[in-house]
């Protein structure tokens, strides 16, 4: 019980920080568009897939892999065995992060220039580069403390990571704007380097803080059961690689992305300056709203795997069914709402947060990409975890080759030109998903009802982006003959959305709990307040 109510500590830390960190990762972009502007943000934006790829790359199934063994040797006691497996792993993350970084350094100049065909995202890239050694080395230290099952100190990096980014983004970007775009571009993207190192200052710390506890226990340890190091390293790579390669696809969609827009918009008759500002608003401005909702549902595929993996073990089929079917109709009932109203709201929304209207051309298509970045959230897991690692990649490789050749061929044309990568990201993620479906229920058996997952979320979210529809336009009247004096027309539009978002997210709900979408014991799963919140509908009629 002990161990039990440690991991389900640790977990609810890890989640919480999680939910901090990525709701930071969201919102500073807001506020960056309007510093950087369209073209500026397009320059930001555009040296993060191949840095993402690269940083991937470098670290992706380190920590994973560190942790397993390190509570391996721990769980043997051998305390000295699983700093031997740290020290090895800080060796070669040290390593690792030095080499990606002078090669992303030393391919700048040629990146931006040939593949990019942008000469001005050189700063960017520079600056951002260093970032990579420090976040390797941070990956060795995460995965040594996530195998003592101490998740605080994983949880306290993150958070000081992303205030410290963001504050150097903002601080460094208001500063360096007004020498340059592109300056102003690479002090954002140095916000990753100060906050890495910040990150990994505050896991040396606790190190150090904690080493004479660890030393004694160290010395409970059989010195002789130390390996040689080359079996060490043989260990952490044969449980970081699978990981690692699953972990570069979005990576490489994102790349796809910043190597094709740009010299594909150019192609289609678009200047460089006005290739980048498109870059910047989808990129930058339309996909950053589209990331969001996501936010709530990571933590959903996060807990499935290892839920689906236990069952798996204990040939549960039954039990595999149900989780997987509650976690895609769960994944629904956030994501159908989410792409509808962002598609609903798409023209408000572009001139509340980034006061330009040209957000909302791409908004307004890539919102249902949300739909399937979900679903594609909530079906990986499953298949992860009955052991079929290497399905969820091969869906999403299909997915990517969709993607480029729409990208290729779409963007080019000037009556579609940025909405051809937002229509490539709705089919990358919708191929990839329904490929996924198909080998859970040919895997796993039937148990995804269609009607409770799908059908019965989209009349819901259907219903309330109507009434959203109708009654926006009443919220922006009213808000202007009440604070048109008072407010520009940026606040007062942003009144209205947060009203018509209020108004939507109740409509919703009650459609929702009329339906029975959600049951009465599914809703009481919520703690604390879940059956709480069961009791009032049942008295108010809104829940059988």
């Amino acid at each position: 019980m002990q161990e039990d109510n440690k991991f389900i500590k640790g977990a609810l830390i890890l989640s919480i920080a999680n939910i901090i960190v990525k709701i930071l990762g969201a919102v500073y972009r807001f506020p960056l568009f309007r510093i950087l502007g369209d073209e500026g943000m397009g320059l930001f934006m555009a040296v993060y897939p191949i840095y993402s790829m690269m940083l991937s790359i470098s670290t992706a199934g380190v920590p994973l892999a560190v942790s397993k063994l390190v509570s391996e040797k721990i769980a043997l006691k051998n305390f000295e065995g699983a700093r031997q497996i740290f020290r090895v792993a800080l060796m070669l993350m040290l390593a690792s992060g030095l080499i990606f970084t002078g090669v992303l350094m030393l391919a700048a100049p040629y990146y931006s220039s040939n593949i990019l065909k942008v000469s001005r995202t050189l700063y960017p890239l520079m600056a951002i580069a260093p970032s990579i050694v420090f976040y390797a080395v941070k990956a060795s230290f995460r995965g040594y403390f996530q195998g003592q099952q101490r998740m605080e100190p994983s949880a306290v990096a993150s958070i000081v990571e992303q205030l410290v980014r963001v504050g150097t983004i903002f601080f460094l970007a208001i500063i360096l704007v007004k020498h340059s775009l592109e300056l102003g571009a690479a002090g954002a993207a140095f916000g990753s380097v100060t906050g890495a190192a910040a990150g990994l200052l505050w896991l040396i710390f606790i190190y150090f803080r904690s080493a004479p506890e660890y030393n004694r226990l160290s010395a409970l340890s059989d010195q002789n059961s130390l390996v040689p190091t080359k079996k060490v390293i043989k260990d952490i790579f044969a449980l970081a690689l699978p990981i690692t390669i699953g972990s570069i696809v979005v990576p490489v969609v994102n790349m796809v992305d910043a190597t094709l827009i740009l010299p594909r918009l150019q192609a289609g008759g678009f200047s460089e300056d006005a290739a980048l500002a498109l870059q910047g608003i989808f990129s930058g401005a339309a996909m950053s709203l589209v990331n969001v909702p996501t936010i709530f549902t990571l933590a959903l595929g996060t807990s499935l795997l290892p839920a689906i993996a236990n069952a798996y073990a204990q040939k549960q089929n039954n039990l595999i069914k149900r989780l997987s079917s509650l976690s895609i109709r769960v994944g629904q009932i956030i994501g159908l709402p989410s792409a509808i109203g962002l598609f609903v709201l798409a023209e408000p929304i572009s001139i509340f947060l980034y006061d330009n209207l040209a957000v909302a051309r791409p908004l307004s298509v890539v919102a249902f990409a949300t739909i399937f970045i979900i679903l594609n959230q909530t079906t990986s897991p499953v298949l992860q975890g009955i052991g079929k690692t290497y399905l969820p990649v091969t869906h999403m490789f299909f997915g990517l080759l969709a993607k480029v050749i729409i990208n290729y061929f779409l963007t080019p044309i000037p009556a579609i030109n940025i909405l051809g990568p937002a229509i490539g990201t709705i089919v990358a993620f919708a191929l990839a998903s329904f490929l996924n479906l198909r080998s859970i229920k040919k895997l796993v058996g039937g148990g995804i009802s269609i009607t409770e997952s799908f059908i019965k979320p989209s009349l819901n979210a259907v219903l309330m982006g109507l009434s959203v529809y109708f009654l926006y336009p009443l919220f922006n009247k009213l808000a202007s003959a009440l604070l048109g004096a008072q407010l520009s027309e940026t606040y007062i539009v942003a009144a209205a959305v947060i009203v018509s978002i209020g108004v939507g997210i109740v409509v919703y709900g009650i459609a929702t709990l009329l339906t029975g979408t959600i049951s009465r014991s599914e809703l009481e799963l919520i703690p604390k307040i879940g059956p709480k919140l069961a009791n009032i509908f049942t008295r108010l009629g809104l829940l059988r």
